[in-house]
């Protein structure tokens, strides 16, 4: 029974292990396609198309693909929502989703009171919430969710300070189902939605 234990334990510690391995290297990928994307001089390998949806006043969005020798690497997601700005990623590999990742930002206002001999005043600073949650998938399953998370004064907030954050291994909340459906809704948009620019902005809803 002890070595029956100690095989299964050396089992899942292993497979652990080798999920983790196996994340930092999708991590380390889809990082240096986003410095790729983002160079001002972009690798003439990668190719960019945008489509443009609209929905109704209160839903309405922007999808941009990437592509590296004609083959798609990345989805940036960019929609709002009544009042709700979104921004996400989906990262691919083989034609198969490997990254799903999520930007939440929430301004919070924050009351500061003072009080001296001759006054009390209030006044009122814009705080900038902001959380990244990466949800990473294997055989169209997902394996594993990271997420980091940095509040600050929103005249503050540096881009570059969050982006050496280290992320902390989370619970996984995104809704597989969910996830695979906005995932076929954006790839059926690659093929079907006119580009941005040559009208009309359709629902990516109403595409089958």
């Amino acid at each position: 029974m002890k070595l029956y234990s100690s095989i299964f334990l050396f089992f899942v510690l292993t497979f652990t292990f080798s999920q983790e391995i196996s994340q930092d290297k999708i991590s380390a990928s889809y990082e240096e396609f986003l410095k790729e994307v983002g160079k001002k001089e972009r690798d003439t390998l990668i190719k960019q198309s945008t489509k443009r949806y609209i929905c109704s006043e209160y839903f309405s969005g922007y999808i941009h693909y990437y592509y590296k020798n004609d083959q798609l690497k990345l989805i940036k997601h960019i929609y709002k929502q009544n009042f709700d700005n979104s921004l996400e990623y989906y990262y691919v590999e083989n034609d198969t989703l490997r990254l799903f990742t999520t930007f939440t930002e929430i301004i919070r206002a924050n009351t500061r009171y003072t009080e001296s001999e001759r006054e009390t005043s209030f006044s009122m600073e814009k705080v900038l919430d902001v959380t990244e949650n990466r949800t990473f998938l294997s055989q169209n399953r997902i394996v594993m969710c990271h997420e980091r998370q940095d509040m600050k004064k929103q005249s503050e907030w540096d881009r570059d300070f969050f982006n050496t954050l280290n992320f902390k291994k989370v619970n996984c909340t995104t809704d597989i189902e969910d996830l695979r459906y906005k995932y076929r809704i954006l790839r059926k948009a690659e093929k079907k939605l006119v580009k941005y620019g040559g009208k009309p902005h359709g629902c990516i809803f109403y595409l089958w």
